[in-house]
């Protein structure tokens, strides 16, 4: 099979799927609840610093 007919097959087949309503929303109340505490979790210090470091980087050259 070449790939031109893999993709095709591939077409063919995400045409062919049907998800229920019921269990796309399932699906998108999970995803916002694990997203959410991600949203919620406090950023490293490290990450806070490197941010820092690339803010104060951009402004500098900025000015020059």
């Amino acid at each position: 099979m070449t790939q031109k007919q893999s993709r095709a097959d591939s077409d063919n087949l995400e045409d062919e799927i049907q998800i229920d309503e019921h269990i796309q929303r399932r699906i998108g109340a999970k995803l916002r609840a694990y997203y959410d505490e991600l949203l919620n979790e406090p950023i490293p210090e490290r990450l806070i610093e490197l941010l820092v470091k690339l803010d104060e980087k951009e402004r500098k050259e900025g000015k020059s």
